[in-house]
C-alpha cells in the first residue's frame, strides 16, 4: 500500500489521491474474521446480519459503498442509496464475499508502524462508540432513518482515517503541533501539515465518491438546527470526550445538550451510556435528574458545544480535542 512521507498540494489533490483507492482500502482483521463466520450461512441470512458487521468498520462501510457505484453502469448510479441493507441487497451476497476474499487487513498494512496502528484502531473503536450513540438517539427519537445517522458518524472522521493508512507520519507531526501548540485552531494546524483541512478533503470525497448526498448535510456542522445533523455531531463529540475518560470537563455540556435532544433524564441517560456508579453519583444532582423543562436551556449548551467545539470540528487525532 503506498504511503506518503510529503503532503499533497491541496484539498483536490487528496481527493483524487483517496478516490482513487476508496474501494481498495484495507479491513480490520476482526471484521473479516466475524464475515468468515458468518460465510456457510450468509445467503440464508437477512442482509441485515451481516451489515451490521459492516458497521462496526468504516473503512469497510466506505468500500461497500464505492464498490457499488463503480460496478453500476453510470446512468443507473445513484446517490439515494443510504443504508448499508440496500446496499448489500444491490450488490449480492455472492459478490459481497467475492469482494471480501480481495481485501487486505488493516493490522498487516501497518505492521511496521505499531503506535499509528494502535492511533488507528483507537480512533475506529471512538467511531464506533459514535455510531452506537447515534443509533440509540436516532431510535429514542423515531428518526425517519436511523442506519442513515449511523453511517453518518461512523464516517465522520473518515479523513482522519484514511490519513492514518496512507500519511501515517503526516498524522503523527500533526498530533505533536497539536500537543505542542494547543491554542492553535485545529483547522490551521491541518493546513500547514496537510495543505488543506479534513472537512474539505471529507466533503469533496463524498461528491468525487458519489455518496449520498444526505451525508454530507448529516455531516453539516453548521445546521445544527437539525436533530439528526445534531445527534450525528453530538455522538461523535461525547465519543470523542469520553475518549479522555469520564472526568473530561465538557461531558456535562454534552449531557445537557443530548438531554434536550432526546427528552431523556440525566439519570436515565447515564445507565445508557454506562456510566460507572461513582460517575453517576457526582454527575447526578437534584437539578439533574429530569430532563430539561426549558427548551432554551438546552439550545444554550448545544450552542455553547458549537463554539467550543469550532476549532475541532474534524478531530484530527483522538487526542486532538484535548
Amino acid at each position: 500500500m503506498e504511503r506518503l512521507e510529503h503532503p499533497l498540494a491541496d484539498a483536490p489533490a487528496w481527493i483524487r489521491f483517496f478516490a482513487e483507492r476508496a474501494d481498495q482500502v484495507p479491513i480490520l482483521r476482526h471484521t473479516k474474521r466475524s464475515l468468515e463466520e458468518l460465510r456457510p450461512a450468509a445467503e440464508t441470512l437477512n442482509a441485515h446480519i451481516i451489515s451490521r458487521v459492516v458497521l462496526q468498520d468504516p473503512l469497510l462501510t466506505l468500500r461497500l459503498m464505492v464498490t457499488l457505484q463503480k460496478r453500476r453502469p453510470p446512468d443507473l448510479r445513484t446517490r439515494e442509496l443510504t443504508t448499508i441493507d440496500r446496499i448489500l441487497l444491490m450488490l449480492g451476497i455472492r459478490a459481497f464475499y467475492a469482494e471480501c476474499d480481495r481485501m487486505t487487513l488493516v493490522e498487516e498494512e501497518l505492521a511496521d508502524l505499531p503506535d499509528e496502528l494502535t492511533m488507528l484502531l483507537r480512533l475506529i473503536a471512538r467511531l464506533r462508540r459514535a455510531a452506537r450513540f447515534a443509533r440509540e438517539w436516532a431510535l429514542v427519537r423515531r428518526d425517519i432513518e436511523v442506519s442513515e445517522v449511523v453511517v453518518a458518524a461512523l464516517l465522520h472522521d473518515i479523513t482522519e482515517v484514511l490519513m492514518w493508512l496512507y500519511a501515517p507520519r503526516l498524522m503523527s507531526l500533526l498530533i505533536r503541533l497539536r500537543r505542542t501548540y494547543p491554542a492553535i485552531p485545529l483547522e490551521q494546524l491541518q493546513r500547514k501539515v496537510f495543505n488543506a483541512t479534513e472537512v474539505e478533503i471529507r466533503n469533496g470525497l463524498i461528491d468525487a465518491l458519489e455518496l449520498p448526498e444526505i451525508l454530507k448535510k448529516l455531516l453539516d456542522d453548521h445546521h445544527l438546527e437539525n436533530p439528526r445533523t445534531r445527534t450525528v455531531w453530538l455522538a461523535t463529540r461525547l465519543a470523542r470526550h469520553l475518549a479522555h475518560g469520564w472526568n473530561d470537563p465538557r461531558i456535562p455540556a454534552d449531557l445537557d445538550a443530548i438531554q434536550e435532544l432526546v427528552h431523556l433524564s440525566r439519570e436515565i441517560l447515564l445507565k445508557q451510556l454506562g456510566a460507572p456508579e461513582e460517575v453517576m453519583a457526582r454527575l447526578l444532582g437534584p437539578a439533574n435528574e429530569t430532563t430539561p423543562s426549558s427548551p432554551t436551556s438546552g439550545e444554550t449548551a448545544a450552542g455553547a458545544s458549537t463554539a467550543s467545539a469550532k476549532p475541532s470540528g474534524s478531530s484530527a487525532a483522538p487526542s486532538s480535542d484535548g
